[in-house]
């Protein structure tokens, strides 16, 4: 009979396949290693550089006031994500398996913790994005073609159906998809910024807005800015979901994280110097959609097709992305035995299905009856706290086993500056909208008693402190 782990059957013991039932014994539950840095990098750039950039702009230039300020909060976003991205790094190569954070906190913290913090992600935080994601290319799609809102939404549904599809059929559609499209939306918004400081004339570099904040206030309204500042920023650890399918990540997962922050950071820069280039500063203050504004100033009448389009690629790369990364958290769940064995069932063409099934429906779901606005609105407090605990999970794993593959420079400098900066936000959203922050605790206390009731406790799940640093020691959950 089968080994239970955890209030489930496990897939996995001492390295082979074990069953969920016996008519499924040699359904493959393993991950094929094709994915070269080229595809991780479209992933998190494709995930990352998303809508923020079209509506963030603006938001932070009317709360700084300043040009030069505003330019300055872009810088230091991205600095910070480099931090995240060294952290994630390490986590990353330490262990390269499917799931990405919720292996990390399970290694660190035990397997509740993982199950936790997977299953937030991959049925609550990811999907909602997924849905939201979908909705939105629909609305470009209906903007294009006329059609009324209602038509539009469930050109959103088809759209997540499609993608799903798509990632079904094997991990080279769903990554040549991701890499085209990515590409695209690179050499697009490059384009947009080599066209805007070929038309403009440097008109937003000057001036400050009469009520640009000073003193205190200028404090409270860098910390308002820098939070937008850093959601723009927020993918990139995405990459470790599918560190399991990397070719040679010890080598190629730090190039993925640390090249990816690098891109999208001077992406985000050389675009808003584009704006401040076209725009003047207080017409960028005053704008919902920047980028939008910046095409109709350069290209007229034919800036809002322009607008679309660009926003129609943003929008499908960082789509395609997720619905090819969630499932990976859902798969590694089910493997490890924190999850129905059926959810790690490998198609021939290396795609977790079962599990690409789930998240999709979920999603589905989520976009037809518009309740993924809710769950997005406290998604954002989840994020922290899930973050939250898996950079913390650096403390224990490097307590335990100080050499890895990629080892954080400044240590413990770089960890605890962003756990610093993550209770920052916490206590900021608390404060703002407590019933979120109420809602959200809520969500984590209902996963971990169910964590309690389906997760018997283990022994032995953490590897050893002399294991490898470079080959994961043989499973023997």
């Amino acid at each position: 009979m089968p080994k239970r782990l955890n209030g489930f059957r496990s897939t996995r013991a001492s390295g082979r396949t074990r069953s969920f039932e016996r008519p499924f014994r040699r359904v493959p539950t393993e991950l094929k290693r094709s994915l070269r840095i080229f595809d991780g990098l479209a992933m998190v750039i494709g995930i990352m550089v998303g809508s923020g950039i079209f509506r963030t702009p603006g938001e932070v230039a009317r709360q700084l006031g300043r040009p030069w300020l505003t330019f300055v909060a872009w810088l230091l976003g991205g600095l910070l994500a480099f931090c995240g991205a060294l952290c994630f790094a390490e986590l990353a190569t330490r262990y390269p398996k499917a799931g990405g954070k919720y292996v990390y906190a399970r290694e660190a913290f035990g397997p509740r913790a993982g199950f936790v913090v997977g299953w937030v992600e991959g049925l609550a935080i990811y999907p909602a994005a997924i849905a939201a994601l979908g909705v939105v290319t629909g609305e470009f799609v209906g903007r294009l073609a006329g059609w009324p809102a209602a038509v539009s939404k469930w050109i959103g549904v088809l759209a997540v159906a499609l993608f799903v599809a798509i990632n079904i059929v094997g991990v080279t559609s769903g990554r040549w998809v991701q890499n085209l499209v990515t590409s695209a939306k690179v050499l697009a918004l490059g384009g947009i910024v080599v066209i805007a400081f070929v038309a403009g004339h440097g008109a937003g570099w000057h001036g400050v807005l009469a009520d640009a904040p000073t003193g205190f206030a200028l404090c409270g309204a860098l910390a308002v800015a820098f939070q937008s500042v850093i959601w723009s920023y927020y993918g990139y650890a995405d990459a470790g979901k599918i560190a399991e399918e990397v070719v040679d990540p010890t080598r190629s997962l730090p190039r993925v994280f640390l090249f990816g922050i690098a891109i999208a950071t001077g992406l985000y820069l050389l675009l808003n110097a584009a704006f401040l280039h076209v725009l003047p500063f207080d017409h960028i203050a005053g704008s919902v959609l920047v980028v939008g504004d910046v095409a109709r100033a350069v290209f007229g009448a034919r800036g809002d097709l322009v607008i679309t389009l660009l926003a129609l690629l943003v929008v499908m790369a960082s789509l395609n992305g997720n619905v090819f990364v969630t499932p990976r958290v859902i798969f590694g769940l089910a493997r490890e035995g924190l999850g129905p064995a059926p959810l790690a069932w490998v198609n021939p063409g290396g795609t977790p299905w079962v599990a690409m099934l789930a998240v999709g429906a979920v999603a589905v779901v989520l976009a037809a009856t518009g309740s993924f606005v809710r769950l997005l609105s406290i998604a954002i407090a989840l994020v922290l706290l899930v973050d939250g605990l898996t950079i913390a999970a650096m403390f224990p794993l490097r307590a335990r086993r100080a050499d890895a593959p990629f080892s954080v420079p400044l240590y413990p400098a770089v960890p605890l500056l962003l756990i610093a900066v993550y209770i920052a936000l916490l206590i900021g959203t608390a404060l703002a909208q407590p019933r979120l922050m109420t809602v959200a605790l809520g969500v984590l206390a209902a996963a971990w008693l169910i964590s309690v009731a389906a997760v018997a406790p283990l022994s032995g799940r953490i590897a050893p402190p002399a294991a490898s640093p470079r080959t994961p020691p043989p499973d023997s959950r």
